[in-house]
C-alpha cells in the first residue's frame, strides 16, 4: 500500500477567500499598514508566522504571534461562511482510500484544520493520518509533515498532492511523486517550473491518474 498527502486549502478546499480576509482583518485589528491582496496571495500558501515575517520585516516574534493568533481567531470562527469543498474531492477520497494510506497535511493549525473540514462537511475519517503546522518544526516548502506522516504510517512511497508551487517542492524533498493541481493561486505555468510528476485540473482527476 502506499501514501498519497494532500494539501487542503485550494485542494480540497477552496479556502483563499478566507484566509486573505482573516489576514486583512488580523492586519487591521493590529494597526498594521494595510497590504494588497495580491501581495497577500503571493505568499499565502507559506505558513502564517513566515507570511507575517515577509510582509512587516520590522515585526518582533511576539507581534508576529499576535498577528497570526489574531488570523487564527477569524478562520476558525468564520469558516463557515468562506469554505466550499471542491467539487468530485469527497468521492474521490473515498474511492481512493481503498486502495492508500491518505494524509492530510496543512500549513494550518490543526484547529484551523478541524474547523475547514467541518465548514466543508469532509468528515476527518477519511485520512488516516492529518498533520498540522503546530505538529512540526519546519512546515512546507521544507519536508517535515510528509516525513512525519511517512513514520507514523510505516510508508515511503507514494505521491504528494497540492496546488502550491511550495507543495511540489516539499513533496520532492521527501522522495514522493508529486501531482500538482489548478485549483489554487499558482498558474499551470507556475507550477509546470516545479516539474510535477502531473498537472491536474482539480483533485476530482486523481482517482483517475492512479
Amino acid at each position: 500500500m502506499e501514501l498519497i498527502c494532500f494539501d487542503m486549502d485550494n485542494t480540497l478546499v477552496y479556502a483563499q477567500k478566507l484566509h486573505v480576509r482573516a489576514f486583512h482583518e488580523a492586519f487591521k485589528t493590529c494597526n498594521l499598514q494595510k497590504r494588497k491582496t495580491r501581495d497577500i496571495l503571493k505568499v499565502l500558501s507559506l505558513e502564517g508566522s513566515i507570511l507575517v515575517k515577509i510582509l512587516y520585516p520590522k515585526l518582533s516574534k511576539n507581534e508576529i504571534k499576535k498577528v497570526v493568533d489574531e488570523h487564527d481567531r477569524f478562520v476558525v470562527k468564520n469558516a463557515k461562511h468562506y469554505i466550499t469543498r471542491i467539487p468530485g474531492a469527497v468521492p474521490m477520497l473515498q474511492k481512493l482510500k481503498r486502495r492508500y494510506k491518505l494524509a492530510l497535511l496543512s500549513n494550518a493549525k490543526k484547529k484551523e484544520i478541524v474547523a475547514t473540514l467541518q465548514a466543508a462537511k469532509i468528515s476527518p475519517k477519511l485520512f488516516d493520518i492529518i498533520i498540522g503546522n503546530d505538529a512540526v518544526k519546519h512546515p512546507k516548502p521544507a519536508p517535515d509533515e510528509m516525513f512525519k506522516a511517512q513514520k507514523l504510517l510505516h510508508i515511503q512511497k507514494g505521491y504528494m498532492v497540492g496546488d502550491a508551487t511550495y507543495d511540489i517542492r516539499a513533496g520532492k524533498q521527501a522522495g514522493l511523486k508529486t501531482i500538482a493541481v489548478c485549483t489554487g493561486h499558482h498558474t499551470k505555468k507556475e507550477l509546470q517550473k516545479e516539474k510535477p510528476y502531473k498537472i491536474l485540473k482539480s483533485v476530482a482527476e486523481l482517482s483517475k491518474v492512479l
